[in-house]
């Protein structure tokens, strides 16, 4: 019976461990969204809508700062510059919620009865049951949006979701910067030109 129930123990120990290291490693679900139709070598410089989607509040927050400031940087890596009246206009949102992810494994159970003359000679074979198990986490989830200026048009979106941990609410800018970072991987376009980023001759 104590080898049984250290087996259920054990079971349930890397079920649980599982769980939270899958939760652990876990990167950034990346999406895009393109308009084919749009000429991306006609842009060349960028700026930020007014007031941005993070400035709902009536005022610049923390949050918009560190956003505008990573946005910046991916974008004049890629040969844009900032204007006051330019032919990309940039707008993002980010929001943070609860969730609760609850997932099921497989646990022995032993049961007494018809089978029960194995005990005491040798194990049986253990039955399974499926029982739940659940963890509270927050999911942040970022859009960065590159609207045509002159059309008033979005032509390209970028949407990270993604667990948000402890390190990453005690550094937002870090982690703000890593998650603009992983969007703007998705984006294969540089200014004047409409070849691949890493295309460069």
């Amino acid at each position: 019976m104590r080898k049984r129930l250290r087996l259920a123990n054990l079971t349930k120990t890397l079920v649980l461990l599982s769980v939270l290291l899958n939760a652990c490693v876990s990167s950034p679900q990346i999406r895009v969204n393109t308009d084919k139709n749009a000429d991306f070598s006609a842009y060349t410089s960028y700026g930020f809508i007014e007031p941005l989607g993070t400035d709902k509040a009536g005022y610049t927050t923390l949050v918009t700062k560190y956003l505008r400031d990573a946005v910046s940087d991916e974008l004049e890596k890629r040969g844009y510059v900032f204007s006051s009246d330019p032919d990309l206009l940039v707008n993002f949102f980010a929001r943070l919620e609860n969730r609760i992810h609850v997932t099921s494994a497989p646990t022995p159970i032993y049961y007494g009865g018809y089978y029960d003359y194995r005990h005491g000679v040798y194990d049986a074979y253990p039955r399974y049951i499926y029982r739940p198990y659940s963890y509270s986490y927050k999911e942040g989830t970022v859009n960065v949006d590159l609207i045509d200026a002159k059309k008033k048009q979005m032509v390209w979106e970028g949407v990270a979701v993604n667990e948000v941990d402890a390190e990453d609410l005690d550094n937002p800018e870090q982690a703000l910067r890593k998650v603009i970072a992983a969007i703007f991987m998705s984006y294969p376009f540089q200014a004047g030109r409409a070849g691949n980023v890493n295309d460069r001759k």
